[in-house]
């Protein structure tokens, strides 16, 4: 019988690593105390696996084949992207690939009304190679690699979401020895290349934080409609956060942080831990 031990949600803007004089000292600060708090609360926690769960950025999937759900299934998987290696300023790196979560999940999904799609060729690009850079900086603990159709439209619903998250706590909580750790990667609010690129909606982005941190995750949910997605940009990394509170539950966070890095384009993180 498995455990979620550990939730986390980081940005994965690839100004953090490529361009990180173009914020504040004070912003640049306390973004680099929100991952070390993550990667300590990792390191804590201590756990067999990490879940990441993210939207590819066109560097596996474009309209010629664009899933909903997506598994990386190989033993290993790569990082960065090659055209991003000139100007992420992030190591290359092969990650393990915890086959058996993976697998499983794939089978056990497909048992539940779930089509996966699954990779064995699945590049990382920066939007898990950011964040795993500061909250697992040696690579060394194997991940399961999700993605989450939002970027391409049209894309899943935000019930969807949800009940993949839920299925991926139930598949831990039944088939899966150990214990495991999920990250979500990406904003709540994020228009890159759209038209209001350059902005950012702090009420937008506080509205939902706020529904975190009360652990209303219905109420989170249902806000999650096609209007508020269309709004949230067309990044659409908000249904992974939905799917992150499906494996959650209605779990309180245990610290929250906020920062709008204005020296860069779509430049709010939001760095939040639930610890179980």
């Amino acid at each position: 019988m498995g455990k979620i031990v550990l939730g986390l949600a980081a940005p994965h803007n690839p100004n953090i690593t490529s361009r990180p004089e173009g914020i504040s000292d004070d912003d640049r600060h306390r973004l680099a105390q929100g991952f070390d708090h993550l990667h300590k609360s990792l390191v804590e926690a201590s756990p067999d696996c990490l879940i990441v769960l993210t939207t590819d950025h066109m560097t596996n999937f474009f309209y010629h084949n664009n899933p909903m759900f997506c598994l990386a299934v190989s033993d290993t998987c790569s990082g960065p992207a090659p055209k991003e290696i000139p100007n992420l300023r992030v190591p290359k790196a092969t990650l393990k690939v915890d086959t058996k979560m993976a697998r499983g999940l794939l089978h056990y999904g497909i048992e539940n009304e779930i089509d996966f799609s699954y990779s064995e060729d699945f590049i990382l690009d920066h939007a898990f190679m950011v964040p795993l850079n500061f909250v697992t900086p040696h690579m060394d603990l194997p991940i399961v690699p999700v993605h989450i159709g939002g970027m391409l439209q049209p894309g899943p619903t935000a019930r969807r979401c949800y009940k993949l998250g839920q299925h991926i706590r139930q598949f831990v909580n039944d088939s899966y020895t150990g214990k495991v750790a999920v990250l979500v990667s990406g904003s709540i609010y994020g228009d890159v290349g759209g038209p209001t690129m350059g902005s950012v909606d702090t009420a937008f982005e506080m509205e939902f934080l706020g529904l975190l941190k009360e652990g209303n995750i219905e109420e989170f949910v249902r806000r999650v409609t096609p209007e508020n997605i269309k709004k949230a940009g067309v990044s659409n990394e908000l249904l992974a956060w939905v799917t992150l509170q499906g494996v959650l539950g209605p779990a309180i966070p245990s610290s929250v942080e906020y920062i709008w890095a204005k020296g860069w384009s779509s430049g709010a993180a939001s760095l939040v831990t639930w610890k179980f």
